[in-house]
């Protein structure tokens, strides 16, 4: 039983930073309908910016607040110069430009930082002696603070999308521009906030996690892949479906992988896989996914 609590453990660990970065995939796709598949490039890229401010000598949370201030100027960057002028129906381009960036910002930062692992500090206590004990196994404090930001910020971005008259913008944005348009709403600077916004939660994630991962260019890519997955699962519209999907995600794996013989630790990949196409087969738009229907 106390294996397999840490096995639980674990997999929530891994969950909660699947989930964090489909929640910023999500806050990309619910104010402009577009997939970033840049997005934990974008959020390796923040890492290394928030080491660069600590190395300069700013404190580590300043350094972390730093990083989501540059990482959600970045965004409306991004948005400006290389997505709006493709038109908001130009989906296939800007899935090939959101992949070039990907290439862009994973050589630029190994030109810049180098190909070594990098160590950076831990916002809470990290040694093997600080964790809190809990059925047999260890709760670390970095994961924990990575889950108790994640439910603040899932909390603000529901608020935001269900609640404001900014949200239901983004949202009427996203559905039918050129009807928001008419309606008096900024499209452009509608889409250009969705952008900033996911750039600023992935930039968040990037400095949370640094201290538990190893700070390399390489260092998002899987995280990418299981929070595309969560986001799909969950539903690109619903911002704690997604999260909701990273946290069963991860648990999943975690205990298939350790329980099932032949599936190991090299074919816990598959397990994404094969939960996303079950899922999917039975609800296209996802667990908590909204169905879209139109009237001819």
């Amino acid at each position: 039983m106390d294996l397999l609590i840490a096995r639980i453990v674990d997999g929530l660990n891994n969950g909660v930073i699947y989930g964090f970065l489909a929640l910023a995939l999500v806050c990309v796709y619910r104010g402009t309908k577009h997939l970033n598949l840049a997005q934990g490039e974008m959020a390796m890229f923040s890492a290394f910016i928030a080491y660069a401010l600590y190395a300069v000598g700013l404190p580590v949370p300043v350094a972390v607040l730093g990083t989501v201030l540059v990482g959600f100027l970045a965004g409306g960057l991004v948005e400006r110069v290389l997505i709006r002028p493709l038109g908001h129906h130009a989906d296939y381009s800007i899935l090939l430009v959101t992949i070039g960036l990907f290439l862009v910002l994973n050589a630029g930062a190994g030109v810049i930082w180098g190909g070594d692992p990098l160590p950076f500090p831990a916002l809470v206590p990290s040694s093997p002696e600080d964790y809190i004990a809990f059925f047999g196994t260890r709760l670390r404090y970095q994961p924990l603070l990575v889950l108790g930001v994640l439910i603040v910020v899932m909390t603000a971005l529901f608020v935001l999308f269900k609640y404001t008259r900014l949200g239901l913008a983004m949202r009427a944005t996203a559905s039918n521009p050129e009807s928001a348009r008419l309606l008096g709403i900024r499209v452009n600077r509608i889409n250009s906030l969705g952008w900033m916004l996911a750039a600023g939660v992935g930039a968040l994630v990037g400095a949370l996690i640094a201290p538990s991962t190893t700070l390399t260019t390489g260092m998002m890519f899987n995280f990418l892949i299981y929070a595309a997955a969560a986001a799909t699962l969950g539903g690109f519209d619903s911002p704690g479906g997604a999260v909701l999907a990273g946290i069963l995600l991860g648990i999943a794996e975690n205990i298939i992988g350790s329980y099932v013989w032949f599936v190991g630790t090299d074919l816990k990949q598959a397990v994404a896989l094969v939960i996303l196409l079950a899922v999917l087969m039975i609800r296209p738009t996802g667990m908590f996914g909204t169905k879209k229907v139109e009237r001819v």
